[in-house]
């Protein structure tokens, strides 16, 4: 049987439903009580057979276990406070029943927090609903990225970002472009030059869609908007980084590409 819990709130639960089924069971009983002290009454009991029934039938006498107001001298004290007399009556077993339960209740924690671990402590719980909510950015970032089009592309300059762009440019891309982006079949990425704009939308709309007259390929089929958002900002990186033996320039000359694009990320640090 597993009796693991994944946070304090489901063991509260638990605890709850079974003090909720306790209770239940007490009102039953109070119930059949009080239907059978009714059923006795009701054959016509008369006078002191009455009473009688109802203080040995009486399930509140029970929870009290008080003496009988007839018998109260034989648990009264010499204490006299102005004419008010002071009983040793009994701890009454609801009371006393609450008090074992909280040490019950106490030795349960323990052991499951600290020597079973049915249950994660406080750190745990704040480590796991770390991890899940890591897990929930990453899936909103996945469906994000499906959404990104030449419109939304954005500007970003992360290491993880560049990282994974520079891994695909690497596996799809040095074979036209170079491994500098110096040139090669395709045009050169290194210089002011740009066939078809040289803006981050200019770039990712290439990418996506090619450009068949001109022997570029369409890669949307491949990569994932996410993967060409990643690659064309690892290609705007590649501007002025002057590689050896690079191809003559092509194209119409295009400024500062970083601030003419509409798509930059106001998040990214500068």
């Amino acid at each position: 049987m597993d009796l693991s819990f994944k946070t304090g709130e489901e063991l509260f639960q638990f605890i709850l439903l079974g003090v909720l089924l306790i209770f239940t069971v007490i009102l039953f009983i109070v119930v059949m009580n009080i239907f059978m002290l009714l059923k006795k009454l009701n054959l016509g009991a008369s006078g002191s057979a009455a009473d009688e029934a109802v203080e040995e039938t009486s399930f509140w006498k029970s929870l009290t276990n008080a003496v009988p107001i007839a018998k109260e001298e034989t648990v009264m004290l010499d204490h006299n406070y102005d004419g008010i007399r002071e009983l040793d009556n009994h701890l009454p077993p609801w009371w006393l029943g609450l008090l074992y339960g909280t040490i019950v209740f106490a030795i349960v924690y323990l052991l499951n927090y600290h020597v079973w671990h049915w249950s994660p402590s406080q750190e745990q719980e704040y480590t796991l609903a770390i991890d899940e909510g890591k897990k929930e950015v990453e899936a909103y970032q996945a469906k994000l990225g499906e959404s990104i089009d030449e419109k939304s592309v954005k500007v970003l300059a992360d290491a993880k970002t560049l990282e994974n762009g520079k891994t695909i440019y690497t596996e799809k891309c040095v074979a036209c472009h170079g491994a500098a982006g110096e040139g090669g079949v395709g045009p050169n990425l290194t210089d002011e030059y740009w066939l078809h704009g040289g803006t981050i939308n200019d770039v990712f709309g290439v990418i996506k869609n090619g450009v068949p007259e001109k022997g570029m390929i369409s890669w949307k089929a491949t990569l994932k908007p996410g993967q060409i958002q990643e690659v064309s900002n690892y290609i705007m990186t590649l501007k002025g980084t002057n590689p050896a033996n690079p191809k003559a320039p092509q194209g119409d000359k295009v400024g500062d590409v970083a601030a003419a694009t509409t798509g930059a990320d106001s998040t990214q640090t500068k």
